[in-house]
């Protein structure tokens, strides 16, 4: 449900990661690995890490593929120049550019 209510109220090119904690109690597992592939791969989810807070277990390299990907989506919009949204008052598409603000001013983006 929380899935569906996601997919439905955002924007259709948010990145969703599924992740897997607590992985150092093996012993008390649930859901297996491959029970989690599979999840993520038939709701099309983006990623899927196992990690532990408690042992330190793949948390960083958690946080360092969510800013890969963030990053390379980040580009992708900088190279195209602009997102095409729809505008559910007038239906038709309009354009948003992404705007280079003076970093040494406020440290801030906008679009």
């Amino acid at each position: 449900m929380w899935l569906k209510d996601l997919k439905a109220n955002s924007s259709p090119d948010v990145k969703i990661f599924l992740i897997g904690n607590k992985v150092d109690l093996e012993e008390e597992r649930i859901i297996s690995k491959e029970m989690a592939e599979k999840f993520k791969s038939d709701y099309d989810l983006d990623f899927f890490m196992e990690t532990s807070a408690k042992t330190g277990f793949n948390t960083q390299e958690l946080f360092v593929k969510a800013a890969k990907v963030l990053f390379e989506d980040y580009n992708e919009y900088k190279k195209n120049k602009k997102i095409k949204i729809d505008d559910d008052n007038e239906n038709q598409d309009h354009t948003v550019q992404l705007v280079e603000k003076d970093m040494n001013k406020d440290n801030s983006r906008c679009c």
